[in-house]
């Protein structure tokens, strides 16, 4: 199969699983705290974790895939198998799960033939069906994401450096004009909790593959030893973190906010610094490990979080959510954990497997 690098970056996998814990909180208090205060504006840019899972996406692809892309020994059908065996059993077992829970709850299925077909596929991002898991949109997708990867590496990775900056300045410019749209209320929704909280299509696609190219771009600059070493510093990592919770506690700040995720993940690609051994730290690089499986998981669990809060009876608003937020995040993170050893993990060494021994099958 082509060459592929294994190398991991402990602090990209820790921020991922950050996020996952961020997105889930977000999802676990979604209309329950007061809208205004800067620690409930702060939660209510929860969604953002999503842009930097795309951003974060594309890093790693061209962290993983660029050396044999640069070289040309990278393969289209190596890459996609092994994006398929990364996400799709575990994608597909919740999928499942979900189907057949909603129909022992209700006794009836509400999913037309074309929403159980194009999930199944994950390509329903591009129909703007519904997604049976309602987080799944995403993972949709970055799925086109990855069917557009030859394309987006060879301008991303292979192209004249004027090439690469119009490039990155187009994808940022794309997400200014998604916020300054729905700042206008010609997109959106009624129900977003921000500028960028777009989850019907076309927008969706537009904001991962903004994502996902500026991803890629930051893996180049990343291997620009004076930039790297200007992002190692710790005094620049402490601006940066500063910079984004403040900007997380204002309304409308979602472009600031972006900019700002871009500058965390080029501050981790460095591998040093306060951030590197902050987001690498176990509990966090645990919480990565198993991010996937939490992600797909946590907003079936608001049901749990109601049924805890509701059993606190006459507690304070303030105790009932922080103990539903806490219990019920313990019980995403153990059945995710769970499933990351029983199904994700299992599955992806079993289809890795199984694909390598068929490209060194010799035909006969």
């Amino acid at each position: 199969m082509g060459e592929i690098r294994s190398t991991e970056i402990r602090s990209m996998t820790g921020v991922r699983g950050a996020a996952a814990l961020f997105v889930m909180v977000y999802h676990f208090e979604l209309d329950r705290i007061p809208s205004d205060g800067a620690f409930s504006t702060f939660l209510n840019h929860g969604y953002l974790s999503v842009d930097l899972f795309f951003i974060l996406s594309g890093f790693v692809m061209a962290h993983v895939y660029g050396p044999s892309f640069l070289s040309g020994a990278f393969r289209f059908g190596d890459f996609l198998w092994h994006r398929i065996a990364r996400i799709y059993p575990l994608y597909l077992a919740v999928t499942l799960a979900f189907i057949v829970l909603a129909f022992v709850k209700t006794f009836q299925l509400d999913i037309g033939p074309d929403v159980f077909v194009s999930n199944v596929l994950m390509l329903q991002a591009l129909g703007n069906w519904p997604s049976i898991d309602p987080p799944a949109w995403s993972v949709s997708a970055e799925v086109i994401a990855y069917l557009l990867f030859p394309v987006i590496g060879l301008l991303c990775l292979k192209s004249s450096r004027m090439t690469a900056a119009l490039l990155g300045l187009g994808a940022i410019l794309s997400i200014l004009i998604l916020t300054l749209a729905a700042s206008r209320h010609y997109i959106g929704s009624s129900i977003a909790q921000g500028l960028l909280d777009l989850f019907a299509a076309p927008f969706t696609v537009i904001r991962c593959l903004a994502g996902f190219t500026l991803g890629q771009l930051v893996w180049r600059v990343h291997n620009n030893s004076a930039a790297a070493s200007f992002a190692a510093r710790s005094s620049v990592q402490i601006c940066v973190a500063v910079l984004a919770i403040l900007t997380l506690t204002f309304h409308d700040s979602d472009f600031p906010a972006y900019l700002l995720i871009i500058s965390l993940i080029f501050c981790l690609s460095t591998d040093r610094g306060m951030f590197s051994g902050f987001f690498a730290s176990r509990p966090l690089h645990f919480l990565g490990d198993i991010s996937f499986a939490v992600y797909l998981t946590h907003y079936r669990a608001i049901s749990v979080w109601s049924m805890v809060e509701a059993r606190l009876g006459n507690a304070g608003f303030a105790v009932r959510n922080l103990v539903a937020t806490v219990v019920t995040s313990m019980v995403v993170i153990g059945v995710s954990w769970l499933l990351h050893v029983a199904i994700e993990r299992p599955c992806r060494q079993l289809m890795r497997k199984g694909g390598a021994t068929l490209v060194r099958k010799p035909v006969v």
